[in-house]
């Protein structure tokens, strides 16, 4: 028996983990899958270069992460943002530079008022209590509508569809409006979550995002290949069931895995409703990443960046994540929009040959080598970047996501009031979970 099982060892876990060990708590974390790292998954080239086909950037705002990285000696370069990007639409391909694309004056005006009405909607929202809504109708309209009404050119509503669909990881009509703004003001600003300098993708792992789970895991007690599949709670333990027959007791759980997995597991007695029936109102996003492998990165002898925003298609935003000294070219994509979730019905190898071809019509070359990572297909996590609620999500369940049910403690990144959906979220998560588990133990 330990005093505190985990289940679940992706960042939130295993931070939870290494807070819990230095508070003097013995703990043993319990992973379904095959590999630590939940939603940070690097894999290698046959050369042995690190793809991350997860989590992979750190921003400057991300004050837990950095000092980690930092103690931990773990190397980070800056994204490539030298040389012009590209805007592609189906009539024009423009250069341009900065965060906003070159557009008409016309679409230009109309998008700057509309990302100023959000900026000054999101600063309505309290990042601690979103569940305290304070205009009653942005939680009960989807993203897609208010952008219906707030844009009257075509490019602009593009432009600011093609940006907002890669940051929360869902389409408009999927999301809400109140959760878009929650986003925003759990980020800070709509800046630190679209910019590359300056901004949450500013820093990437130069060995692959494994270096940051190892390091996570250093001295934590830890299975794999245990998807628990039943906890009972009693008077004095709780027991945990795996679906291969390992089981485990401890005083209390901490669950870090997504608000949409908890529904998987049997619990003994059963959760109170709302609790229950936050894992159907919180799914996952269904964003595909694509990573390109180059011998080199060419596209900046032709002085361009690496950086396109294109309004049509499946491939839709791509960085050069290429390594600082560029010993070699590396692509990183993302796949957002309908024809992106109508690859979903086909198989991964189709899948790969498709964003293959699309990578060599953006770039005019083939790529070396080409991945791409649908999370949807990942049972235990269920998809990516992060859980998102539709209209009515955060005035029904939101603090529950956030209410603790002792013995059990929920981790996470959903479950933070600041940086959600990122790394900085699932630390920020696993801090205060142990807090109120160490203030709840001493009393």
């Amino acid at each position: 028996m330990v005093d505190v099982a985990i289940i679940g060892g992706g960042v939130s876990g295993l931070y939870a983990a290494h807070l819990l060990k230095q508070a003097g708590v013995s703990v043993e974390v319990i992973e379904g899958q095959q590999r630590l790292g939940g939603r940070l998954h690097t894999i290698y080239t046959p050369e042995g270069h690190p793809v991350d086909l997860g989590g992979q950037w750190i921003g400057p705002q991300h004050t837990r992460a950095l000092r980690w990285n930092q103690r931990h000696h773990i190397p980070l370069h800056r994204t490539h943002t030298a040389g012009a990007h590209l805007l592609l639409t189906p009539q024009q391909r423009k250069k341009y530079k900065g965060t906003i694309p070159r557009l008409s004056w016309l679409a230009l005006l109309d998008l700057g008022i509309g990302l100023m009405r959000l900026r000054k909607m999101a600063s309505r929202v309290d990042p601690a209590y979103p569940w305290h809504i304070s205009t009653a109708e942005w939680d009960e309209v989807s993203l897609a509508a208010w952008i219906r009404r707030t844009f009257y050119t075509r490019k602009a509503r593009e432009t600011f569809e093609v940006g907002l669909s890669t940051v929360l990881g869902c389409e408009p009509e999927e999301v809400s409006l109140w959760h878009t703004l929650f986003y925003l003001r759990s980020a800070g600003s709509l800046e630190a979550l679209i910019e590359t300098e300056g901004g949450a993708q500013e820093l990437k792992f130069s060995q692959g995002a494994i270096t940051f789970v190892h390091s996570l895991a250093q001295d934590i007690p830890y299975r794999l290949g245990e998807r628990v599949h039943r906890v009972e709670i009693e008077p004095t333990r709780v027991k945990l069931i795996c679906e291969g027959g390992y089981q485990l007791s401890a005083r209390a759980v901490f669950v870090a895995i997504p608000p949409a997995q908890t529904g998987t597991i049997q619990w003994t007695p059963p959760l109170p409703p709302l609790y229950q029936q936050l894992s159907q109102h919180m799914p996952m996003g269904s964003v595909t990443k694509i990573v390109a492998i180059y011998d080199t990165p060419f596209w900046r002898e032709k002085g361009l960046s690496g950086h396109i925003l294109r309004l049509h298609g499946a491939l839709r935003l791509t960085f050069d994540t290429s390594p600082s000294a560029g010993e070699y070219g590396q692509i990183t994509g993302f796949g957002v929009g309908k024809l992106a979730r109508s690859l979903l019905h086909v198989s991964s190898n189709e899948r790969t040959a498709y964003y293959e071809k699309e990578m060599e019509a953006l770039f005019g070359a083939k790529p070396k080598w080409l991945f791409q990572k649908t999370w949807a297909e990942e049972p235990s996590i269920g998809g990516c970047y992060t859980g998102y609620f539709g209209p009515g999500g955060w005035r029904y369940f939101g603090q529950v996501l956030r209410t603790h049910l002792p013995p059990l403690y929920w981790v996470g990144t959903e479950r933070s009031s600041t940086w959600m959906g990122y790394i900085e979220g699932a630390m920020a998560a696993a801090e205060e979970a142990v807090q109120s588990f160490l203030t709840t133990a001493h009393t």
